[in-house]
């Protein structure tokens, strides 16, 4: 969207006013017409030839601010524990590595303020740097100063106690340090005794277990055995009861030899039924046996399971044991760095303390505040009876580096501008000054539905000396399309062209009129730059022709 554009041409700085220093005249008749000719004069000027586009604006002038930087604050202390230790997953490789902690008193900031007593600035007044500001309460001052003072001495107590406590804690991370190391060199041994014990206790479940089945095995022969025997007793007994049989009849007249077949008989009884004891007891001490074998087997199987569970456990503290003693001498630089960056703080802290007071006494110089930038005062935000404290705005002034104006263009003068090129600026209180300007920002495409048309809002800083303007002063700016610096040049109508030849019109030293070849360049379609054939200062004409019936 463009508003009231113009298209501005210039030569030099404004525009320059071709000198005219005489005017002659000819008659010529040509197809029963008179034409009269007449020259003027102009002068071969020197500087600048600029086309570019321009629209009226208003100035916008920035800002500053400055506000109460002093860091007035009371330190807070809180207690942390001065021994104590954690075991960390995250340190020294993710081990558990024991980390211990040493501690003092930690600071935090409590906000304080100082309080206006009276102010000595209004808004439009033009102060300087040094000027007063504002006089604070002598009260409020100097219960800051005391709570300061205080936090000097708080603070170096501090690190003095944590001077003597850490003694004692640099003794517990060495003998952390000596722990470690000395585990590491016990480790195999401890590892290698552990898997013997686990296997002393396999071998001794396997024993009894081989124990109980050879038993077993024995057992099993012997009833084998006691069968065989059975089935021979039971075969005597057989035989010797059919021999009693036989003589039963005769027992009477043979008496002896059936008390033999008799006591044969009952001989092979008490056989067979020994053999069949025997074989009962075998048998039931079998199933014994077999009862004791599950357990014995269970024993085992456990044993074995404890070796390998309990083997992994014992590589798992080997493997443990050993890293923490390869890093021990790590693990105690970090437990002594520790110790040192908490004293370096503790002592940071009373240096901080130190540096706040000193800052105090040298900000705060007769319980005045003092302006540090020169300016305008567009706002005062404070009154009698306000708080002080860090970041307070105290004045805002108005900022002379940051005078800006701004343009829209369309779309194609957008696209003709250079823009990292100068800006010439003009305004209406001082329209003999060109001011210069550089685009220090360029808005997104926007489109005007009344217009249909594209155009860009262009920010333009002004550079140089602007103590002479104000907000809202109206100007023009021009951005520059084109521009040809420091060069010769000459009225465009003051050139004659025939082809391909370009030549002006100049007196001999006698006052003939002759012609003289130049070279043109850029034109900005009222001067043309001649890069040969004239100088600065050189006089040429300017042709007139009026015709005359």
């Amino acid at each position: 969207m463009e508003k009231n554009k113009k298209i501005w041409i210039g030569a030099g700085c404004s525009i320059a006013i071709l000198g005219i220093a005489a005017t002659t005249g000819v008659l010529i008749w040509k197809n029963g017409q008179t034409s009269e000719v007449t020259y003027r004069e102009t002068t071969v000027e020197y500087g600048n030839l600029t086309v570019g586009i321009t629209e009226d604006s208003t100035v916008n002038i920035g800002t500053v601010s400055q506000t109460f930087d002093l860091d007035i604050s009371a330190l807070v202390s809180s207690d942390s524990s001065s021994s104590s230790s954690t075991s960390q997953n995250d340190s020294m490789g993710g081990m558990g590595m024991q980390m211990f902690s040493f501690g003092g008193d930690t600071y935090t900031s409590q906000s304080q303020e100082m309080v206006i007593d009276s102010v000595h600035i209004t808004v439009g007044q033009e102060i300087q740097a040094g000027d007063v500001l504002y006089t604070l309460t002598e009260d409020s001052v100097e219960e800051i100063r005391t709570q300061l003072e205080e936090d000097v001495e708080d603070t170096l107590a501090d690190y003095q106690a944590l001077t003597v406590e850490q003694q004692q804690s640099y003794l517990t991370a060495k003998q952390g340090y000596d722990t470690y190391v000395t585990n590491g060199s016990l480790a195999e041994l401890t590892y290698n005794k552990k898997l013997q014990d686990l296997q002393d206790k396999v071998d001794e479940a396997a024993d009894t277990l081989e124990e109980k089945q050879n038993q077993v095995n024995e057992n099993l022969e012997k009833l084998v055995e006691l069968q065989e025997e059975l089935t021979s007793a039971k075969k005597d007994l057989k035989d010797a009861e059919a021999a009693v049989s036989e003589n039963h009849d005769n027992r009477y007249n043979d008496p002896y030899y059936y008390t033999v077949y008799l006591n044969t008989r009952d001989m092979a009884q008490t056989i067979v039924d020994e053999i069949e004891d025997d074989i009962e007891s075998l048998t039931d001490e079998n199933e014994t046996l077999l009862t004791e074998i599950g357990e014995a087997t269970r024993s085992w199987n456990e044993a074995c399971r404890n070796l390998e569970s309990e083997k992994l456990t014992a590589q798992q503290t080997l493997e443990t044991d050993q890293y923490y003693a390869s890093v021990s001498s790590e693990w105690y630089s970090i437990q002594t760095t520790s110790l040192d960056n908490e004293k370096q703080s503790a002592y940071a802290s009373y240096e901080s303390a130190v540096k706040k007071l000193d800052e105090f006494n040298s900000y705060i110089v007769g319980n005045d505040v003092i302006a540090e930038d020169s300016g305008v005062v567009t706002e005062v935000p404070l009154e009698e009876g306000d708080g002080v404290t860090r970041n307070t705005s105290l004045v805002t002034l108005y900022d002379a580096s940051d005078v800006t104006m701004e343009i829209t263009v369309s779309e194609d003068g957008y696209k003709a501008i250079d823009q990292d090129g100068e800006v010439n600026i003009t305004y209406t209180a001082y329209p003999d000054v060109v001011y210069s300007g550089i685009i220090s920002e360029v808005s997104d495409a926007a489109y005007d539905s009344s217009s249909g048309e594209v155009y860009y809002t262009i920010t333009v800083t002004v550079q140089g000396d602007v103590s002479g303007l104000y907000e809202g002063m109206t100007g023009d700016v021009t951005c520059v399309t084109k521009e040809t610096k420091e060069v010769t040049y000459v009225s465009n109508r003051a050139i004659f062209r025939d082809g391909t030849r370009s030549y002006v019109k100049v007196r001999d030293e006698n006052g003939s009129i002759v012609e003289k070849d130049v070279t043109t360049g850029f034109s900005d379609g009222v001067n043309v730059e001649i890069t040969e054939g004239l100088s600065q200062g050189d006089t040429v004409l300017i042709e007139s022709k009026v015709s005359e019936s």
